[in-house]
């Protein structure tokens, strides 16, 4: 960051800026672009924010694919109000244009369509409500190539100005080769409200797994869940984890199949809506599958969760309950 700081005190930059869009699906997968470079069309390796903790703290690089996009109008200012600018890009949903699928830029080609079915997302609109994360550099702290074949033995960490956030709030105009959306800040997006948390009796509104999984609420049910996995219904899903069969990017499921997945000791359990065929996973196939271990947000479900067990009726009451909720409200006249 003192790099930029200092290069841009300069009266003259002899470097390009370069804008890098994060685009977080419905389902959390992250599709990554850029508007590519003038002398081409290649796409852009750069630095991710944090050390992957799964490759002993050294950084790595995600892949943003080349493609027609910019966004206007992103100033701020000190008075008035927030800006809503406006993000242009390559209309996908028409245009189905190719990309590649796991960040190497050598195989498992796939079109982005394919991904975006696979979100559910069939028209522009679908996209209303994304998270776009924004990223400025320089053209020097980016790469064309795979850093590995770019004779690079480590990564650096990421150089970059301040990242931006908003929310893709409608769409502006479409024909069919562009797109218009207008953006807007996270916090001045409709229906938000001040304070962050409002006063429910019946229903928590914690994350399910949040503290544990994402750092985020109330809820610290562990990510293995005790050995107990319940419906949204609150219904026993398993007695036996070990019935139910690990995901296979190889295999094929018929609708209502059973799965469960394991990541970083989080053990989640999937049916299929429909046939699914390989190389279809759980957590970023929302087309194809629903999860079925999620909390019922009620206060029978704490307890069952937190003061039960799977084989019978019986609750351990001195387990306090994280319930986020106020059951102890009610309306007044």
């Amino acid at each position: 960051m003192t790099d930029l700081i200092d290069l841009v005190q300069l009266q003259e930059i002899d470097d390009a800026i370069i804008r890098l869009f994060e685009f977080k699906l419905p389902n959390a997968t992250i599709v990554r672009f850029a508007s590519g470079l003038d002398d081409g069309t290649q796409n852009l390796y750069f630095p991710q924010a944090a050390p992957d903790s799964n490759n002993n703290n050294k950084y790595t690089a995600h892949e943003y694919y080349a493609l027609p996009i910019a966004m206007t109008e992103i100033e701020y200012s000190a008075t008035g109000p927030l800006p809503r600018p406006t993000l242009s890009m390559a209309n996908i949903p028409v245009l189905s244009r190719t990309v590649l699928s796991n960040n190497d830029g050598m195989k498992d080609e796939v079109t982005l369509k394919d991904t975006l079915d696979a979100e559910g997302i069939y028209r522009n609109s679908d996209l209303i409500g994304t998270r776009v994360t924004v990223r400025t550099t320089l053209k020097k702290y980016t790469f064309t190539r795979q850093y590995e074949q770019a004779g690079i033995a480590e990564l650096e960490p990421p150089v970059e100005f301040p990242t931006q956030t908003f929310i893709i709030d409608r769409v502006s105009g479409e024909n069919e080769l562009m797109v218009d959306f207008e953006m807007a800040s996270p916090i001045d997006v409709e229906g938000v409200v001040v304070p962050g948390r409002v006063i429910v009796g019946k229903y928590c509104p914690w994350k399910y797994q949040g503290y544990k999984v994402y750092g985020e609420g109330g809820c610290d049910w562990p990510k293995n869940s005790k050995g107990r996995y319940y419906d949204v219904y609150d219904n026993v899903i398993t007695k036996d984890i070990s019935t139910i069969a690990r995901y296979s990017r190889t295999s094929t499921y018929s609708a209502q199949a059973k799965v469960k997945t394991i990541e970083l000791g989080w053990t989640r359990i999937w049916e299929a809506k429909r046939p699914v065929p390989t190389n279809r996973p759980p957590s970023t196939n929302g087309s194809f599958w629903r999860r079925l271990d999620v909390c019922s947000k009620t206060i029978t479900g704490c307890k069952i969760r937190f003061q039960g067990n799977s084989i019978n009726d019986t609750l351990d009451t001195s387990n306090a309950l994280p319930f986020g909720g106020f059951p102890g409200t009610k309306k007044f006249k």
